[in-house]
C-alpha cells in the first residue's frame, strides 16, 4: 500500500527507486573531434579519445553534446579530460584538466555545413543543437532506417548497421518502403552476402510486415516520441492514418501528451514528404492496432 501511495514516475514506482550507481570516471586525452549526423539532422560533436577502461569497458569516444557545451567547458582538441560513463549511457566529458595544458591545444567549432551532404545547417531559437537542413541527407536516412528496424520497432535484427550503410550507399534504399522491395539478387551484389544469407535477410524483412502499431509509430523516429508516448498514441488512434489529420488541441486532450509532443507529432504528420513516404510504406506494412483507452 505504501508503494502505491508513492505514485510513479513514467514506468518506475517512486517507492522502488532506491539509488543510482556512482558513475565511473577516468582521465584521458582528446585526440580529435568529429561530427555525427542523427536521424533528425542533429549534428553531435564526438570526442575521439585515447582508449581508456571506464566502468569495465574500453572507451574510445565520448559525446560533447553541442557547441554550447564545448564552449561552456572550454573543451579543446589535445586536452586532458575527465570522462564519465554511467551504466549504459554514452561516455561524456565531465571536466577539462586545464593545469595539464601545454599551449598546443586547439579550439573547435562545429561546421556551418553538414559534413556528409554539405547542405547548410541551422539552429532553431529554442534549441542548442545545429541541424542539417537536407531531409534527404544520406546520414539522416541511414539513421532513420536503423531506428525503424531496431529491436523495439520493426525488429529486423538481421538488417545490421553495415548492411543499411551499404544499401543506402549503393542507392538500393532511398526511403523506408525500399526495404521491403529488396530481393536476394540485390543483396548478392553487396559485400559479405551469399545465397543463404541473402534469402535469410529477405525472409526476416518480410516477417516484419505486421508490427504492433505502437512499435511502428516509435520506429518512425518522431522527435519527442519515445516508446511510452508511442504506446499512448496507439491506444488512442486505431490506425496511423488517423494521425495524418490530428490537431495539437486533440492530442493535448490525451493524458500525458503535452504541448511539445503534440506540436512535434502534428509537424511530422503535416509534412507532405513524410506523408508521401508513409503512404508508400503502408503498401507493404500493416500495423496491428492496440485496444483503445476506455
Amino acid at each position: 500500500a505504501d508503494l502505491d501511495q508513492a505514485g510513479s514516475i513514467s514506468r518506475n514506482p517512486r517507492g522502488m527507486i532506491a539509488f543510482k550507481y556512482v558513475p565511473s570516471q577516468q582521465i584521458t586525452v582528446i585526440e580529435d573531434i568529429a561530427v555525427q549526423v542523427g536521424r533528425t539532422g542533429a549534428l553531435t560533436p564526438v570526442a575521439h579519445v585515447s582508449p581508456i577502461r571506464v566502468g569495465g569497458a574500453i572507451v574510445r569516444r565520448a559525446t560533447l553534446h553541442n557547441q554550447d557545451e564545448i564552449d561552456r567547458k572550454d573543451i579543446r582538441i589535445g586536452d586532458h579530460v575527465l570522462i564519465q560513463r554511467a551504466g549504459d549511457v554514452i561516455p561524456e566529458v565531465v571536466q577539462v584538466l586545464t593545469e595539464k595544458r601545454t599551449g598546443h591545444e586547439r579550439h573547435y567549432r562545429l561546421p556551418e555545413a553538414c559534413p556528409v551532404c554539405h547542405s547548410p545547417v541551422q539552429r532553431n531559437s529554442d534549441e542548442a543543437v545545429l541541424r542539417c537542413t537536407n531531409r534527404n541527407c544520406v546520414a539522416q536516412l541511414q539513421e532513420r532506417l536503423r531506428h525503424l528496424t531496431r529491436k523495439d520497432a520493426l525488429n529486423i535484427q538481421e538488417l545490421g548497421e553495415k548492411t543499411v550503410e551499404l544499401l543506402v550507399s549503393k542507392g538500393q534504399v532511398k526511403q523506408y518502403s525500399d526495404i521491403f522491395k529488396i530481393t536476394p539478387e540485390d543483396l548478392l551484389q553487396l559485400e559479405g552476402f551469399a545465397e543463404k544469407s541473402s534469402h535469410q535477410l529477405v525472409q526476416a524483412i518480410q516477417s516484419a510486415r505486421t508490427p504492433d502499431l505502437y512499435r511502428f509509430i516509435y520506429g518512425l523516429g518522431i522527435r519527442h516520441v519515445g516508446e511510452k508516448t508511442a504506446k499512448i498514441l496507439a491506444q488512442n488512434f486505431e490506425s496511423l492514418e488517423l494521425l495524418f489529420t490530428v490537431t495539437e488541441e486533440e492530442l493535448q486532450e490525451i493524458h500525458e501528451i503535452g504541448p511539445e509532443v503534440a506540436q512535434s507529432v502534428v509537424k511530422y504528420f503535416s509534412d507532405p514528404e513524410s506523408i508521401r513516404e508513409l503512404r508508400e510504406l503502408l503498401k507493404f506494412v500493416l500495423p496491428r492496432p492496440m485496444a483503445r483507452n476506455t
